[in-house]
């Protein structure tokens, strides 16, 4: 991934409040704080070392710098919250919280993300995490946890909205080619994703830490909702594409359980409206200090195309 430090916050622009927080969790006085680089959030993401040895990840936003994040940052607190500890995500060990910023203090996880070209046995692990998620719909202790089919409608109508606002013009010509059939498909993309499991809902390798065993820890938690089981799968197979993976992905698709409910026609309408979506947000202005998602948002968009037009015989400029 590209690095993004020039846009983080580090844990020395912290406030003393947020500090004091942390060390009271962990019992001990910062010693160590190394800034994440990977990621989009312009809020802090560091890896904190106390000087009796335990450790945490902090991650903090301010209003100021960026509201849309401290309002995720509570939320995926909410989730976190949530969460069993028999998955492989790391447990919430505490927060803060005065109106202004919001930290999250969580588990560390002795690891690293995925390698920049994810080969097949990364790939596994991380849908043997995805395999772990449960059946949640109807749940008690779930009701928080919105629906994937409401979180996604207005995104997957992204061909919609470029067509509608006259901005045809700055797609790539594959995608003015086959229009119609893309708008086509994901206007039913919507009906694929309803389901019962739990779902991430940005599933991408910065969202991923391999552990030295080689398990897949699923992070970053605050889009988490409710639906078909293979939806996060399918994002991480895209992004895998994107980075050159060359894992077979429809081989995958074709033969790994957690697609075992998954038809072609409900794979390529969600894929037409993940690229719909990533196209239509990369011709947006950047929000407040994240300079380099659209560019991102873009290239996802491009291997989404390449991808469809490979599944749908049709050619597509990567």
């Amino acid at each position: 991934m590209t690095d993004h430090q020039h846009v983080r916050l580090t844990w020395p622009e912290l406030p003393a409040s947020i500090h004091a927080t942390v060390e009271n969790i962990l019992g001990g006085c910062v010693v160590d704080a190394q800034s994440q680089a990977n990621g989009f959030s312009p809020g802090s993401a560091d890896r904190v070392r106390a000087d009796n040895g335990r450790s945490a990840f902090v991650k903090a936003v301010s209003r100021e710098r960026n509201s849309d994040t401290l309002d995720l940052h509570r939320r995926e607190l909410a989730v976190l919250r949530m969460l069993p500890e028999s998955l492989a995500v790391p447990r919430i060990l505490g927060s803060f919280d005065d109106g202004e910023w919001v930290a999250l203090v969580i588990e560390s996880i002795d690891g690293g993300h995925p390698s920049e070209t994810p080969p097949l046995p990364e790939i596994l692990a991380v849908l043997s995490a995805l395999e772990s998620l449960p059946k949640i719909r109807g749940c008690a202790g779930w009701a928080g946890l919105p629906d994937a089919t409401a979180e996604l409608d207005s995104a997957f109508a992204g061909w919609r909205s470029i067509r509608s606002e006259g901005r045809t013009e700055l797609l790539p010509d594959a995608a003015n080619e086959h229009l119609d059939e893309l708008e086509q498909l994901a206007a039913s993309a919507v009906r694929g994703v309803h389901g019962d499991y739990l779902l991430h809902l940005d599933l991408r390798s910065d969202n991923i830490l391999l552990d030295d065993t080689g398990r897949a820890w699923l992070v970053d938690w605050p889009w988490a909702g409710v639906g078909v089981r293979w939806l996060d799968a399918l994002t991480f197979l895209l992004d895998a594409r994107l980075r050159g993976s060359d894992a077979d992905a429809d081989e995958i698709i074709a033969t790994h359980p957690l697609f075992a409910e998954a038809d072609d026609h409900a794979i390529n309408a969600v894929l037409s409206g993940l690229t719909a979506y990533f196209l239509n947000a990369a011709q947006k202005p950047a929000p407040e200090n994240m300079p380099t998602l659209r560019a991102f948002q873009l290239s996802e968009g491009l291997a989404g195309l390449s991808w469809l037009g490979e599944r749908l015989g049709w050619t597509a400029n990567r």
